[in-house]
């Protein structure tokens, strides 16, 4: 689990490029269940509570979600910062989470993916891999038109 998490890591940050085209916009919405893994343990009845039903990017979506399990698995994310875009290739950054795990709490952080509309992150937690991943539609989205 260790290399998996380390070769992800390396991923993210060779992939920290910037895409170019700026000031498109896209409506994005968190659907469907939140899995967590943990502990070498697939967790599906996740509750989440979303910060907001939508928005015009992960901030207003994702900023102060919460994902529940049980009392001993609660995931809070704080706040996140996106690597520069790479035309052609996934959406990659980082999610500071607050993670309250068997009673004890712990602030990580988790490196993410947006891929065809799954986004997935994967962190460690007293010093165990803790991933989540849930699907995220996106619509409306468009490029503002080039000025001549």
């Amino acid at each position: 689990m260790r290399l998996l998490l380390i070769l992800l890591s390396s991923f993210l940050l060779l992939n920290a490029v910037e895409m170019g085209l700026k000031g498109g916009s896209c409506t994005l919405t968190q659907e469907g269940p939140v899995d967590i893994i943990y502990n070498s343990k697939i967790y599906k009845n996740v509750n989440y509570k979303a910060s907001a039903k939508s928005g015009k990017n992960f901030r207003e979506i994702f900023i102060g979600s919460t994902m529940k399990v049980d009392k001993s698995i609660q995931l809070k994310i704080i706040d996140y910062k996106s690597n520069k875009r790479v035309k052609g290739k996934p959406k990659t950054g980082i999610f500071f989470v607050e993670a309250i795990l068997n009673n004890k709490k712990e602030n990580i952080v988790m490196a993410y993916i947006f891929d065809k509309g799954i986004m997935s992150a994967i962190g460690v937690a007293h010093n165990t891999p803790i991933s989540f991943s849930t699907k995220v539609s996106y619509s409306l989205c468009h490029l503002p038109k080039k000025q001549v």
